[in-house]
């Protein structure tokens, strides 16, 4: 069984066609159970026939006892005889496979066929036992019913295996008979359903290059509908990273044209003024540098974040806010702004470190550039939620479904900042499975996640 295993592996490992492949391990299979059906049948027979040719050899000593061995016993005693051979007449190829020996209890007279081995060779013996001479032969001995005589039956074994052999020629004929058939039928069943997928590949190979629609979900089969399913979620993923691949150029493109050109002025008016001057237009190339230089990191971090992200880690919520506190205590004692901080002792949450940290930092960034000197800024973790709260300007104005917009600033473009920190936040917050909500009263900004 293991050789047929392996010979079967390798003849699969080297073919490239899964259609050849299904159909040599179909037809493998078939051979197989055919194989063990065969034998199996060959073994039940062999049984059958056994059990019919002794029970066959039963009556046919019964028969002798009575027909052949009382006369004979009285013919052979009146006349003195000792022997009696019965020779062969013959007339069928059978006949000298069929032997017998009746003989007396004392060896006074005995009546055999021709070719009977004698009783030194098989000796007497009651019920079936076999002898192995030239041939194999199945014995039956028994005793008459006076008591006086033996009777002893030999049958040729090659008698019973042919009737095996036909059998199980007859059994197994009809099977390899089919199985040119049954490849055939099985060749076209497989290449009739394999269409399909030729269908599919057709329709891949004339699709342009920016279709990325879904493909129908036709009646083609349950293989074929997987594919399908798995090729359009697949085109859906290619379509939005195209999509955040545009959008990202379109918005470096739009908002690195202004810092860009004040750039090239401020260069034009260096080359016209003297050395003397150069301080005040230093400074202010060096902002402009460092405004370009925060907004390509914020368009880096967005067209990060807008992608999936796996969430087979863990984290501590409670010890990543107080390293972003840490990280931004100098700007928070810059504004002299005052903190109402409360936290729990751990908040454990799914999703690495580095995100949290990036979405966490995003809020309290916003919350300093927008809340006014010598204000407080309130943050409170919970298990299921988190709140951060910070006062805002009365003169500004805030449009609450516009917050995650890229570049939305509202009324407040004095403030440092390139407009993404919402966004970003957004775009995290769906990637880690938390429900951000905002809110705007009484001049104050809160924004409250809830946590899963």
């Amino acid at each position: 069984m293991r050789s047929f295993t392996d010979a079967l592996t390798s003849l699969l490992g080297k073919s490239t066609s899964i259609r050849r492949r299904i159909l040599i391990a179909v037809s493998a299979v078939y051979l197989l159970c055919s194989g063990i059906t065969v034998s199996w049948i060959y073994l039940e027979v062999r049984h059958e026939v056994d059990e019919l040719f002794d029970a066959e050899m039963i009556q046919q000593a019964k028969t002798l006892a009575v027909i052949v061995a009382e006369p004979a016993r009285l013919q052979l005693t009146t006349s003195k005889g000792q022997s009696l051979v019965v020779p062969s007449l013959q007339q069928h190829s059978y006949e000298d496979r069929i032997a017998y020996r009746i003989e007396a209890l004392d060896g006074s007279w005995q009546v055999l066929t021709e070719g009977v081995p004698d009783a030194a060779t098989v000796p007497f013996q009651t019920g079936f036992t076999t002898y192995q001479g030239e041939q194999l032969w199945h014995v039956f001995g028994m005793l008459t019913a006076d008591g006086q005589s033996r009777i002893l039956l030999l049958q040729e074994d090659e008698f019973r295996a042919e009737l095996r052999s036909d059998l199980a020629i007859d059994t197994i004929f009809p099977v390899l008979l089919l199985l040119p058939l049954m490849l055939w039928l099985g060749w076209l069943a497989i290449h009739r359903g394999f269409k399909s997928f030729a269908r599919l590949a057709q329709q891949l190979r004339l699709r342009s290059n920016n279709n990325y629609a879904p493909f129908p979900l036709v009646d083609e089969g349950e293989e074929v509908d997987l594919v399908k399913r798995s090729l359009n979620h697949y085109l859906a993923r290619i379509e939005q990273s195209f999509a955040r691949e545009k959008r990202f150029s379109a918005d470096a493109a739009h908002e690195l044209r202004t810092p860009l050109a004040a750039l090239k002025v401020r260069l034009q008016r260096l080359q016209e003024r003297p050395p003397s001057n150069f301080q005040q237009e230093i400074t202010e190339l060096l902002e402009s540098t460092n405004r370009i230089i925060n907004l390509v990191e914020s368009l880096l971090t967005l067209a990060k974040v807008e992608g999936q992200l796996e969430l087979t880690d863990t984290c501590d919520l409670a010890k990543v806010w107080r390293q972003v506190l840490a990280d931004n205590y100098a700007r928070i004692e810059a504004k002299q702004l005052h903190t109402e901080i409360h936290l729990e002792a751990s908040c454990k949450r799914a999703g690495a470190a580095s995100y949290w940290y990036l979405l966490c930092n995003n809020l309290l960034d916003n919350a300093i550039k927008y809340a006014p000197a010598q204000s407080s800024i309130q943050l409170t973790l919970e298990q299921h939620q988190m709140l951060l709260c910070n006062p805002v300007d009365s003169q500004h104005q805030l449009d609450i479904t516009r917050l995650t917009e890229r570049f939305y600033r509202g009324k407040q473009l004095h403030v440092q900042g390139a407009g993404l920190g919402l966004s970003i936040v957004a775009h995290l917050a769906t990637q880690l499975q938390v429900d951000p909500e905002f809110s705007y009263h009484d001049q104050r900004f809160c924004v409250q996640l809830y946590l899963r």
